[in-house]
């Protein structure tokens, strides 16, 4: 029997990186956002005083360790967010806990990572895997641009939502960069099919900060679809391929600013790194602001050090170069309908502020 890995949560992105693991002959044990029976484990078992997705990571670890998964992915940090220590923590809390599954690091220490040391891919099939998980991301990049667009816009609130599910299901099942490309080509007229209002011109809001809260719809309680429900088109800046393009200097997904680029906009408000994606969350709205978004919507955990550190740099950016962002925490205790409600008010807000400007009907309003 092959030895199976637990890959943690990145939203949508979970499934190519499930694809490259299954590919090379582990079996992959995953999911595409945090489950509540997850989430009750990693709350019981973890500090009270650690953020949200260090419990989601927790409890979806030992839910792998109830099913009788031996391994688990934990992704590193450098620089100053605390996730560059959860790896250790979890390991060590599971070994308190007298589990026995082994969390591997993506680490920093050679140039074989200790997990690809572990399951030791020949060297040809390990590529395949690394070009599959890409094409995948590429595909997931896509579907990701295009709900945003079309959810806002749609007559028939929930298709785009149920489309997406459905195309995600289907990437799931093919095994193959060449395939996966050809579906990939399929995709925009696909949602172009999807009956959407042509007389809108949609809320446009930018959504920052930190990873985690960005992509896990349990922890972000699923912001983006209820926002697109609303009428709103979102940005989310944290797009997969975008992200390893910017990191290796190669063209994965679509094209973003380099981290350089970001740190040379940041600078007159962020000198320094603060780490995480605090200064993306800086440049992103400074290039929102001058691209004529209405507003950011910025997220992270309650306490995330990094995040909440630029918050007074983002309030600074809001008041000189007018555009207004909503600033939401997420941890166990976080409403649902306290997020929505604060939501609502923000959205009637900003339809107020560009009344003022332009006559324009508004999607979902």
């Amino acid at each position: 029997m092959n030895e199976r890995l637990a890959i943690p949560n990145l939203g949508n992105y979970t499934v190519a990186l499930a694809s490259a693991v299954t590919s090379l002959g582990i079996e992959a044990w995953w999911s595409t956002s945090t489950n509540a029976h997850a989430m009750e484990l990693g709350k019981a078992a973890a500090p009270e005083s650690l953020c949200l997705p260090f419990k989601a990571h927790l409890g979806h670890f030992i839910e792998a360790d109830n099913a009788g998964v031996e391994n688990a992915l934990m992704v590193n940090s450098v620089g100053t967010c605390r996730l560059r220590y959860y790896r250790g923590m979890i390991e060590e809390i599971l070994r308190d806990m007298g589990r026995s599954i082994r969390v591997w690091g993506l680490g920093f220490d050679g140039i074989k990572p200790p997990l690809i040391r572990h399951f030791d891919p020949p060297a040809i099939p390990f590529v395949r895997a690394v070009l599959l998980a890409i094409e995948k991301i590429k595909v997931v990049d896509t579907l990701e641009i295009n709900t945003a667009y079309t959810r806002a816009r749609e007559v028939h609130v929930g298709e785009t939502s149920a489309l997406m599910e459905r195309c995600l299901r289907e990437l799931a099942g093919i095994n193959t960069p060449k395939e996966v490309k050809r579906y990939h080509r399929e995709i925009a007229a696909r949602f172009q099919q999807i009956e959407i209002r042509q007389d809108v011109r949609p809320l446009k809001i930018g959504l920052i900060g930190e990873v985690s809260v960005l992509r896990d719809k349990l922890l972000n309680q699923n912001l983006e679809q209820t926002m697109g429900h609303m009428g709103i088109e979102i940005t989310n800046f944290f797009l997969l391929g975008a992200e390893l393009g910017n990191i290796f200097g190669i063209r994965v997904g679509n094209k973003k600013h380099t981290r350089k680029e970001l740190a040379k906009v940041a600078k007159p408000y962020l000198e320094c790194s603060v780490g995480g994606h605090a200064m993306d969350s800086v440049a992103h709205t400074i290039f929102c602001a001058d691209q004529g978004y209405d507003a950011m919507v910025h997220v992270c955990p309650s306490g995330c050090m990094p995040e909440i550190s630029v918050r007074p740099i983002l309030r600074r950016i809001s008041e000189e170069k007018d555009i207004p962002v909503l600033y939401l925490s997420f941890d166990e205790h976080t409403s649902p309908v306290g997020v929505v409600t604060r939501l609502e008010a923000f959205v009637d807000i900003l339809r107020q502020r560009r009344r003022r400007t332009v006559h324009v009907d508004f999607a979902g309003g």
